[in-house]
């Protein structure tokens, strides 16, 4: 479980490693930018065994991504 706490609605530069044994990804980290943190909650999947991820990290990006 993540202890990193995000702020609704804005973007972040997130780490994320996949604690699943069973699958290939175990133990190996990901970087997900830009990550959107909708309603203040982010969840981030293994993409082959579905399993969420432990968020290990989270920078606020800044600038903030312009949407268009």
């Amino acid at each position: 479980m993540s202890d990193v706490t995000f702020q609704p609605g804005l973007w972040y530069d997130v780490t994320a490693r996949d604690d699943n044994p069973e699958c290939v990804n175990f133990g190996k980290e990901f970087e997900v930018n830009p990550c959107y943190s909708n309603g203040g909650i982010v969840v981030i999947e293994c993409g082959l065994c579905k399993q969420t991820m432990t968020i290990l990290k989270a920078i606020l990006l800044d600038p903030q991504p312009e949407v268009s």
